[in-house]
């Protein structure tokens, strides 16, 4: 059963707003997601760039496809309402967001 990473990539043109939904996903959601079924979880704060635009990479890992798909089709829907309620419809509030998902190919101590 291959590992599975899912990673959101946030950006926003603004230091505040990136403290803020930082402090957002230390403050539980974080937590909340690793209740969900998630295994791990790892922030990266970017380092800033010099097009002066704030990224976070917040990469969760879960034991197998299928328990990434249980998260989904439940507790995730719920999880994104609340960041929605926070920041606004991704059309509208100001961070931007990636998502990617893939098969873990190695874990090196």
């Amino acid at each position: 059963m291959t590992e599975i990473a899912y990673s959101v990539i946030a950006e926003t043109d603004s230091e505040a707003t990136m403290r803020a939904y930082v402090d957002w996903l230390t403050g539980g959601h974080i937590q909340d997601v690793i209740d969900a079924g998630a295994r791990s979880a790892c922030l990266v704060l970017m380092d800033e760039a010099d097009d002066g635009i704030y990224r976070a990479e917040m990469r969760y890992l879960f034991g197998s496809r299928s328990e990434f798909e249980t998260y989904e089709r439940g507790p995730a829907v719920g999880l994104r309402s609340e960041g929605i309620a926070l920041f606004g419809p991704e059309s509208e509030h100001p961070i931007r967001f990636r998502r990617t998902l893939g098969g873990v190919a190695a874990v090196l101590p």
